[in-house]
């Protein structure tokens, strides 16, 4: 069996670590406003780059991730309307009588996820989060509902990103410590009031460089993402000649919107054949 690695699309990870594993996992945590979602974003850019179809799948609006796609650099406008780009709503799969509770997604949702992937040839798949498909109780199976769950993803045969909030809670490290077991990459993001971002790798399988590594980056206009080096090497932005106050974002400037969206909204075609579903997990039921 061949080794076969893809890009992240985050410069400075690829080049240290030589991408992630093709077809395989990956989990991002980090506390709020840290970067997943923009994270989520360049992972699904660098798919569209490399020729391949993606898949969104978030809580919040498409049109909201569209725009801070944009704002990044990230061309997902273009992407979306020649359909290399399918964003998908939670809120699409939950049903309108439960859609006010925080619960989890009913077990058909990951059959009308196959059908997506599959009628649309998704390679590429974003799971902002994945808390909706395997947050469940009893808390007690967890570990053999998150195993049915990674195993499931695997068969589809696309390369996932799956992003998760801190944990702040006995069960939710659990999930945690569960979703690292079986992901082959695990990185974690950090910042402090916007500011100081830190990357850090806490697994990569069959690499012992560079595990629990710092790697500072900032968030800057156009470009996303990018290593602390990076932005102090930019040019400084040019004064405007009526007011000579500086047009341009400072190198490295933390300019995020208010919300960083994780968005979703494109359907499979109705008239895409049925295949056999995956059943996933005989564990999940839907809270009644």
């Amino acid at each position: 069996m061949i080794v076969d690695k893809t890009k992240l699309g985050i410069s400075f990870f690829d080049e240290t670590f030589g991408g992630i594993y093709r077809g395989r996992q990956m989990l991002c945590s980090g506390r709020h406003s840290s970067g997943k979602s923009i994270l989520a974003c360049h992972f699904l850019n660098q798919g569209i780059q490399d020729g391949d179809k993606v898949l969104l799948l978030s809580n919040y609006r498409a049109q909201d991730t569209i725009i801070v796609a944009e704002s990044l650099g990230l061309p997902f406008a273009k992407a979306v309307t020649e359909g290399q780009l399918s964003i998908l709503e939670y809120a699409s799969f939950i049903p309108e009588s439960t859609a006010s509770a925080n619960v989890m997604l009913p077990p058909q949702s990951f059959m009308e996820l196959q059908e997506t992937v599959e009628s649309q040839s998704i390679r590429r798949l974003a799971f902002d989060t994945i808390l909706p498909w395997v947050a469940i109780h009893p808390v007690a199976r967890i570990a053999e509902h998150v195993y049915s769950f990674i195993h499931a993803i695997e068969r589809l045969g696309v390369t996932a990103m799956l992003t998760l909030p801190k944990p702040v809670s006995n069960p939710s490290f659990t999930l945690k410590s569960r979703l690292e077991d079986l992901c082959p990459v695990a990185i974690n993001i950090d910042h402090e009031n916007g500011t100081n971002r830190v990357l850090r790798v806490t697994k990569y399988l069959g690499e012992v460089m560079n595990l629990s590594t710092l790697f500072p980056f900032v968030i800057t206009p156009g470009r996303g993402i990018i290593s602390e080096a990076e932005a102090q090497a930019m040019p400084a932005p040019e004064p405007d000649i009526k007011t000579g106050v500086s047009n341009k974002s400072a190198p490295g400037a933390q300019t995020l919107p208010p919300t960083a969206p994780d968005s979703a909204s494109a359907n499979a075609t109705d008239n895409a054949p049925r295949k056999k579903p995956i059943n996933f997990s005989s564990v999940i039921r839907f809270p009644e």
